[in-house]
């Protein structure tokens, strides 16, 4: 490889292998469960066959490996393998979940006790808590610096406050795992839960060619005001619950000296997490049949993907939505709804009777709730409050997680 070569990496991190499934909508039933477990412990695998197919020169994963210290000693070692079987370096900047702290998976010590193999050859990670810069392999024209977290603890200092300069003459490639503060994903972390927090104008400042970020959960590009592309989240790789919907990638970055960075999406999971909402009222029988796969549809779902739809909407007393789902029958792998249509309100009048009493204060509570959870639960007692008072059969709902 010439110096006048482009450097070509492959960025994912947030693997989080050895999660449970999530409550939620998007917990199938068994064996598609194991199924789906499984293919999240598999996105090392994933990653290394997604390099080696884009003709990258190395790994860039800053952080978020595993999901917790009790992790499988059979999903680390599948990880190491992975790793071990790719023809070039991976740099590792840990996060806050697989920390490198004394006693970690990363302590070569805790591997030898365990009489597990040692992490591969080919593999650097950084260990310090301060920023440490290392050459490419082969190249004296590339540099990567990053650090590490030394445990789960939320750390508030801003990283970029004690970044170094880049290496002049060279391409500089910086990992940093933390708190993005313009990110607007789903999975966007609040107050206390922000953890290495840095904006938009102390990344660009850095002067780095390429930033790889790690920590939040959705593809997340950071551009220069010329609409250059200077850093990244890349995203998990596998989609595990509603705050992890929509394709998952991988980013092939290519740096030159002189050229603005070339990144390319790079699909990283073959299933995708949908979730969809559709307005059932005026909708009964093969209307509604016919609009959830039209609804699908346009979606892009396929018969590999999870879906949970969410009915709204006004709807006769005693209808029930949710039974419409079994009619899609392979349409998707797994399918899951919510019903949060309801029938509709009485007339607006002067409060004469006692149910249009109770709707106007449930509904200015609605109005008023803090919380998804608080929100469901007022919907809920409006449902059946209003068919307690008119007299209606009670129906309860099916269950559902709040």
């Amino acid at each position: 490889m010439s110096e006048a070569a482009e450097v070509v990496f492959l960025q994912t991190s947030d693997w989080h292998v050895g999660s449970a499934l999530r409550r939620g909508p998007f917990v199938p039933p068994s064996p598609l469960a194991e199924e789906r477990r499984a293919e999240m412990d598999g996105a090392p695998e994933r990653a290394v066959a997604a390099a080696r197919e884009a003709g990258v020169h190395a790994l860039l994963v800053p952080g978020d490996l595993w999901d917790a210290e009790s992790l499988g000693a059979d999903v680390l070692h599948r990880m190491l393998e992975a790793f071990a079987s790719f023809d070039g370096p991976v740099f590792i900047a840990p996060g806050n979940h697989d920390f490198a702290g004394p006693g970690g998976f990363y302590d070569p010590h805790v591997l030898r006790v365990l009489g597990m193999r040692s992490w591969p050859e080919n593999v650097h990670v950084f260990r310090d808590p301060e920023f440490r810069t290392v050459r490419f392999p082969g190249r004296d024209d590339v540099s990567l610096t990053g650090r590490a977290f030394l445990s789960p603890a939320v750390v508030e200092e801003r990283p970029f406050a004690s970044l170094p300069r880049p290496v002049e003459g060279r391409l500089n490639v910086l990992m940093v795992h933390g708190s993005y503060e313009s990110y607007g994903g789903s999975d966007r972390p609040s107050g206390k839960k922000r953890t290495a927090p840095f904006s938009r104008e102390e990344l660009l400042a850095a002067g780095y060619d390429w930033v790889a970020l790690g920590h939040h959960h959705h593809l997340s590009v950071v551009e220069d005001d010329d609409g250059v592309p200077r850093a990244a989240y890349s995203g998990s790789p596998t989609g595990r619950g509603a705050d992890e919907c929509g394709p998952r990638y991988f980013l092939r970055v290519a740096l030159a000296t002189g050229a603005p960075p070339d990144v390319r999406l790079v699909p990283a999971d073959h299933r995708v997490l949908h979730e969809l909402s559709l307005d059932v009222t005026g909708l009964e029988g093969p209307g509604l049949a016919s609009s959830l796969v039209e609804l699908l549809d346009d979606a892009g779902v396929s018969p590999r993907d999870f879906v949970n739809v969410t009915f709204t909407g006004h709807v006769p007393h005693g209808a029930r939505p949710l039974a419409a789902l079994a009619n899609l029958g392979t349409r998707a792998a797994h399918v899951s709804g919510r019903d949060r249509s309801r029938p509709p309100l009485p007339p607006e009048s002067s409060l004469r009777t006692a149910e249009e009493r109770f709707v106007t204060d449930l509904l200015s509570r609605l109005a008023s709730a803090e919380d998804e959870r608080s929100r469901r639960v007022l919907e809920l007692a409006l449902a059946l409050g209003r068919d307690a008072l008119s007299g209606r059969e009670l129906l309860p709902p099916e269950p559902e997680a709040l």
